[in-house]
């Protein structure tokens, strides 16, 4: 699913999505013994929207696998990230974001599971990249203000489908 895709779908759902119940465990494929790490209900902040979907990053078919979460209007917003020399592009790109917004006026955070775009090079900066730029677009600024995470398969980039960025 592109992302495009994942606009039109999460608008639909996003206006509503403050109140929140997680489905039977038996109707997802989390683990079971990982089921006590999720919250069963609760209430989001106003003024935050929350989406996730599956675009297609893991391979099983139905594992969500994109999550999103926008402000409605610019926040402040704070990371701690890796001291490790061989930093991941999402990693780069975020500091970046927040470095040069000085932690304010932030706006999304996309985080994909599957696909962890670590050592990837230049091709997996522009990813990281435009994947940040898809969300920006989404929330209408034409300035970085999206954290982008990752997490998955090191060495492998995100695959097309995921960077297909018609946003507008």
């Amino acid at each position: 699913m592109s992302l495009l895709l994942l606009k039109r779908s999460l608008a639909k759902r996003l206006p509503s999505a403050r109140s929140y119940t997680t489905p039977n465990h038996t109707s997802t494929s989390t683990p079971n013994e990982k089921w006590k790490y999720v919250p069963q209900s609760g209430t989001y902040p106003k003024g935050f929207n929350v989406g996730g979907i599956h675009c297609g990053v893991k391979k099983d078919g139905k594992s969500l696998d994109l999550a999103l979460v926008t402000s409605e209007l610019p926040c402040s917003a704070a990371a701690v990230f890796t001291k490790n020399v061989f930093k991941a592009a999402p990693v780069l790109t975020s500091r970046d974001m927040l470095n040069a917004r000085k932690g304010s006026g932030v706006r999304g955070l996309v985080a994909n599971s599957g696909c962890a775009n670590a050592v990837t090079g230049k091709g997996g900066m522009e990813d990281a990249i435009a994947m940040g730029r898809a969300v920006d677009g989404l929330v209408g600024e034409r300035e970085a203000s999206t954290i982008v995470m990752s997490t998955g398969v090191i060495g492998q980039r995100y695959f097309g489908h995921l960077l297909t960025l018609e946003v507008g």
